[in-house]
């Protein structure tokens, strides 16, 4: 069997196995031989599989012939009769990631936005390889070292995407390419060893190959085996979860229970699910220890991949809301919506029989959105005292660095409502009366 024949039945397999029928699928083409072949298996199996292919080329800037690159794809595509759509993007170079990390983020953030169903990139087995080895000299966890899947999602709404030459060298594409007279574009920057993977590629491993020439195979069982510890990790972690998690956070003395390498498992899995950027081991150790050895009346904070983490009332919380800026306030003039400064938005829906009476709204006084400066008091009742909002906050449990967020409501000199505590009693619209309910949201 022939090297093209071999990447058809692979390839075949793969997108088969995703169900590519009927489906939209484009191909990430950077005109490099490893694409160009693919853009070839994947316009001979089109037909065949019945998917609708187009191919997407992302023009990086950062190479003074990106312009020709770009062309090449061009008139490659048009000579297939293969869609291409070519995006231009601004790769930041002060991001903190790095020149390649940089543009790898832009490359699958248009991936992500593309509108097709399916996603193929024409990653292989020396990528795969040399993937897992980048990650353990960077000391990655099991996660890291799992390195590429086959297929994963995008995204929540996201497409498919989908690596169906994982198991395929860069020498068996190559003669591929040979075989098919298929044409390529080299990019200069490939040689640059000041770049780590290229560093491995051109100095490490042709060393590593006169005594493991099945290096590539077996970094690839690693990443197979890491993949599974990963999976069984993960596994584990949901399980604790569901025991130290309740509606407000997780409970410190069940993470306390564990043993520590669960309690960094447990927890990595929480922010993650939270959407929060993984620490190193060594800042998620440091801050774990300093929010569970804290004293119990004690409200420590820890800094966790871009998020704050606290304890209190024996519960670690996650804290991603924005500082409100000090003395900050806007008057209410009747509309729906009002957005305050930290991101959020306050909502003003019309009930009847509850909320603000809207007579009280609307009776020439004005109306004002701000934070708490102190000294506030409320009425939540008529037959209950007035009493003091820093009393109220304490009782309701809610946690100290919340409360300076907490919207307020005045009309004139009163106060008239607070966010999750309630509604001044003067102010309350009575059973049938219009009223005006505030709420907050996110924009």
């Amino acid at each position: 069997m022939s090297g093209f024949a071999s990447l058809l039945r692979t390839v075949e397999r793969r997108l088969a196995t995703a169900g590519v029928n009927g489906r939209t699928l484009a191909l990430a083409l950077s005109g490099g031989m490893d694409s160009m072949v693919l853009l070839d298996v994947l316009g001979t199996l089109a037909p065949k599989l019945g998917f609708h292919l187009s191919a997407m080329h992302v023009h990086h800037g950062l190479s003074p012939h990106a312009d020709d690159w770009a062309g090449f794809c061009e008139r490659e595509c048009a000579r297939r009769g293969i869609p291409l759509r070519v995006e231009q993007v601004q790769v930041a170079r002060d991001s903190g990631l790095g020149l390649e990390a940089a543009a790898r983020h832009e490359r699958y953030r248009c991936l992500r936005a593309s509108g097709a169903d399916v996603v193929v990139t024409a990653h292989h087995l020396d990528d795969q390889a040399e993937t897992v080895l980048l990650h353990v000299l960077r000391g990655a966890g099991v996660e890291g070292m799992a390195a590429m899947p086959v297929g994963r999602s995008l995204g929540a709404d996201g497409p498919l995407l989908v690596r169906p030459l994982l198991e395929f060298t860069r020498s068996a594409l190559h003669e591929a390419a040979i075989e098919r007279e298929v044409r390529w574009i080299t990019d200069e920057s490939n040689t640059d060893v000041r770049h780590a993977r290229n560093f491995l590629r051109a100095e490490v491993l042709p060393l590593i190959e006169t005594r493991f020439p099945a290096w590539r195979e077996t970094l690839a069982r690693v990443a197979v085996n890491a993949a599974d510890a990963g999976e069984l990790a993960a596994a584990l972690a949901a399980a604790d979860l569901a025991r130290v998690l309740d509606a407000d956070g997780l409970l410190v003395a069940g993470v306390l229970a564990l043993t520590p390498a669960r309690r960094l498992n447990v927890v990595r899995h929480w922010l993650r699910g939270q959407g929060i950027a993984m620490p190193s081991r060594q800042r998620l150790e440091a801050g774990l220890a300093q929010l569970l050895d804290a004293r119990g009346d004690g409200t420590p904070c820890a800094m966790l991949g871009g998020a704050t983490l606290r304890r209190h009332a024996g519960r670690l919380l996650l804290d991603g809301a924005a500082a409100t800026p000090p003395g900050w306030r806007a008057c209410w003039n009747g509309e729906a919506a009002l957005a305050l400064p930290d991101g959020r938005t306050l909502h003003f829906d019309a009930v009847v029989g509850n909320g603000l009476a809207r007579a009280t709204l609307t009776g020439g006084l004005p109306v004002a959105i701000g934070f708490r400066t102190g000294g506030e008091r409320l009425q939540l009742a008529a037959n209950r005292p007035r009493r003091a909002l820093k009393k109220l906050l304490q009782e309701a449990g809610m946690p100290p660095w919340e409360r300076s967020r907490l919207p307020l409501l005045t009309i004139g000199d009163d106060l008239a409502w607070v966010d999750g505590i309630g509604i001044d009693a003067v102010f309350a619209a009575g059973p049938g009366q219009p009223g005006v309910l505030p709420r907050v949201g996110h924009r």
